[in-house]
């Protein structure tokens, strides 16, 4: 059972396209300021946070954790305690699966705090993207 506690957000924000698809998943700046989009390529692209709402228009509000207890989608199963990246959906998946060694720029970004399966929503300890991989 997902739970949020207390966690930072970047006021000002605002949703670059309808993000109603989007909720729990990671997002990055778009090219206009404070404006995010989804993140579609985990390996180049550069997440701010956890989406935590659901704008399904541009320009509306949006909701993004950088820091703290917050819900997040699972990309694939994960335990408890494990540390997560993201795939290119936006999804949290464990560092685990991007072992293999291709891996290029991406971000850890959290530790599970519960386990989850494929597309559950589970909750996580966020912080700083931390880079990992093969440069």
């Amino acid at each position: 059972m997902a739970v949020e506690g207390d966690f930072r957000t970047i006021p000002g924000l605002m949703a670059g396209a309808d993000l109603s698809a989007n909720q729990y998943r990671a997002v990055q700046m778009d090219t206009t300021a404070f404006r995010v989009i989804a993140i579609t390529n985990a390996n180049a692209q550069r997440p701010i946070g956890i989406q935590q709402d659901d704008p399904n228009a541009a320009n509306l509000p949006v909701l993004v954790a950088y820091d703290g207890v917050c819900r997040a989608q699972a990309g694939g199963t994960i335990a408890v305690g494990d540390t997560l990246a993201l795939d290119n959906s936006g999804r949290v998946i464990t560092d685990a699966e991007v072992a293999d060694g291709t891996a290029v720029d991406l971000h850890h970004i959290a530790v599970a705090l519960e386990a989850g399966a494929l597309s559950s929503i589970i909750t996580i300890l966020l912080h700083t993207p931390i880079r990992i991989g093969l440069e």
